[in-house]
């Protein structure tokens, strides 16, 4: 292995003199990235190309980092666009026989139970977060399931674990795709449908006093497409006369919408009937929901911004029409554009880059509006989101998610094998976990600010869930982890992914040298100048060689612990 030079390391930090030549070993054991970056005409400092992977995907792994470095960031965006999506729902088919499984029911699947079912899910997930090819697919859909919340907490939700596994596919799937489209999948999806009580939804009836369910048409539009207020393209509020917000939506509109949605119900199989009994007990099912005309509401209603729906109008018009103002209404761009660039980049972007993802998101460049693979480029690509840890050091980066944390030190040392109490523990030591938030407002608030960002306009919504108990069960988290998950010290027991320390292990002879190599690979080039003096000064007390252990293991899990608990990790930027 060829040792890495400590100034070389500080050279392709982003505080760097400018790089003529880069002689780096980040972490393919024999092979190392020398090339004249004359020669590369996308070439991108490594230091560069973890930060860019670290929003990108669930952590910046070796090859990722050597890609990105020889061919940019577009080139690697591009080859990610063509790898086909990775998908749950096969796994849990695989696995055994459900109920709501394509072609299956109650009655050919006599001996199921739902738990083993959710647990694979849930290991599934992991292993997907870790290994799986499309990364950037698999970063986005997890965005998008921080936005279009489904939760495995809801009853109806968790005892259908297959199609659980398929909604969360539809975000895999749609990740890419044309806003209109996902929205549409996600509002007749069975999880959907049971978790915000669009399934079953019926118009009034007077004799038996029911009124249509509201759920799904507040959220639709609260937390889905619109928010609460009016914005311009940058984000910013819509003022009235008396500069006051102006509201997107009313009583009356959420009222209105909800008559539209009705009449959607789980597909059994058969026809839809008007038998009531049939209609309250079909159960979810993988494949979108269907129209029941009898159930619907057939008369005109009026619904956000004024859009008027004739009556007599089929079940599907009606939705058709509720999809498709929401989708065109002007305040969608800004407002989830702006959450794709919190959950990825950046907690506060500033106006003009909200503008920018939102006049992308407007227009493609060739005239189509919402299309997620233009909008997801522009979030990653945008000159704020490459250099905005330069442009605005006091507010650009955010909070990791606690769960993205452990992603990331696995993805970084190349760790291998799959998870099997690391689901179970998620929510013990990092508050969190895919599909498991405790409720439809996700783990935490987009305008979440503590009291002290608030007073300066600035919000950190993963702070919300930042609480002392949890970031100091997340730390021993992430101590258990390295400690006992590396190839040099596995306990019998242990049977979650291994770190390959060897690369740490090279450098530990020179505590400088090992604390610019993490500096590099875990904190893109960004560690503070304090918390490189303090660690490389602690680490020259510790010894080198330990009996019992491969030498310069204790300075190397040490040096990786301290890393990763701390604020230069803590912030992504």
């Amino acid at each position: 292995m060829i040792p890495v030079n400590a100034s070389l390391l500080r050279r392709v930090s982003i505080v760097a003199a400018p790089l003529l030549a880069v002689t780096v070993n980040i972490g393919l054991g024999a092979q190392v990235f020398h090339a004249e970056p004359s020669l590369l005409p996308n070439y991108v400092r490594p230091a560069a190309a973890v930060r860019f992977l670290d929003r990108a995907t669930f952590g910046a792994s070796t090859l990722d980092v050597l890609a990105v470095s020889r061919g940019g960031y577009e080139e690697w965006i591009d080859a990610q666009l063509a790898v086909p999506p990775t998908l749950l729902l096969p796994e849990l088919i695989q696995f055994g026989c459900g109920p709501d499984q394509p072609g299956e029911s109650p009655a050919t699947c006599p001996n199921y139970e739902a738990e083993p079912h959710l647990s694979l899910l849930a290991n599934a997930w992991w292993s997907h977060a870790l290994y799986a090819p499309d990364q950037l697919r698999q970063r986005v859909a997890f965005a998008l399931s921080e936005i279009f919340v489904v939760s495995d907490r809801n009853g109806t939700v968790q005892n259908f674990p297959s199609t659980l596994s398929d909604y969360y596919d539809t975000l895999v799937r749609g990740a890419f795709s044309n806003y209109r489209d996902l929205l549409e999948d996600v509002t007749l999806h069975p999880s959907m449908g049971g978790y915000l009580s669009m399934a079953k939804n019926r118009k009034e009836d007077p004799a038996l006093g029911t009124r249509p369910d509201e759920n799904f048409a507040r959220e639709v539009m609260q937390l889905f497409s619109i928010g609460l207020s009016e914005l311009n393209p940058d984000g910013s509020l819509r003022l009235d006369a008396n500069s006051m917000p102006i509201p997107t939506y009313d009583q009356d509109v959420i009222t209105e919408t909800a008559r539209a949605l009705t009449g959607w119900n789980y597909d059994d199989g058969a026809a839809p009937t008007s038998d009531l009994l049939r209609f309250l007990w079909v159960l979810p099912r993988v494949g979108m929901m269907v129209a029941w005309q009898a159930f619907h509401d057939v008369d005109a209603k009026e619904i956000v911004a004024g859009t008027f729906l004739a009556a007599g109008q089929a079940p599907e018009q009606d939705l058709d029409q509720v999809l498709d103002a929401l989708s065109d209404h002007p305040n969608v761009g800004p407002f989830i554009g702006r959450q794709l660039i919190q959950r990825l980049v950046t907690s506060n972007p500033s106006p003009q880059y909200i503008e920018r993802v939102t006049s992308v998101w407007n227009d493609d460049g060739s005239g189509v509006r919402g299309n997620l693979q233009a909008v997801v480029r522009a979030v990653l690509l945008d000159t704020e989101a490459l250099e905005g840890h330069a442009i605005q050091p006091e507010s650009f980066g955010k909070l990791r998610e606690p769960i993205l944390k452990l992603t990331g030190i696995w993805r970084k040392f190349d760790a291998v094998g799959g998870t099997v109490f690391t689901p179970i523990l998620a929510d013990e030591f990092f508050g969190q976990r895919a599909m498991g938030s405790p409720s439809v407002f996700n783990f935490f608030s987009p305008d979440y600010a503590s009291p002290g960002l608030s007073v300066q306009r600035l919000v950190s919504p993963e702070l919300q869930i930042a609480t002392h108990s949890k970031v100091t069960r997340t730390s021993n988290g992430l101590t258990f982890y390295i400690v006992q998950g590396n190839t040099d010290l596995v306990e019998p027991g242990f049977s979650e992914p291994v770190l390959d320390l060897a690369l740490l292990k090279a450098q530990a002879a020179d505590p400088a040298q090992l604390v610019a190599l993490l500096n590099l690979r875990v904190c893109g080039g960004l560690m503070s100048l304090e918390t490189q003096t303090v660690l490389t000064n602690y680490l020259g007390t510790l010894p080198y060689a330990v009996p019992g252990l491969p030498d310069g293991f204790l300075r190397a899990a040490e040096a990786l612990i301290i890393v990763a608990a701390s604020p230069d990790y803590a912030i992504q930027q």
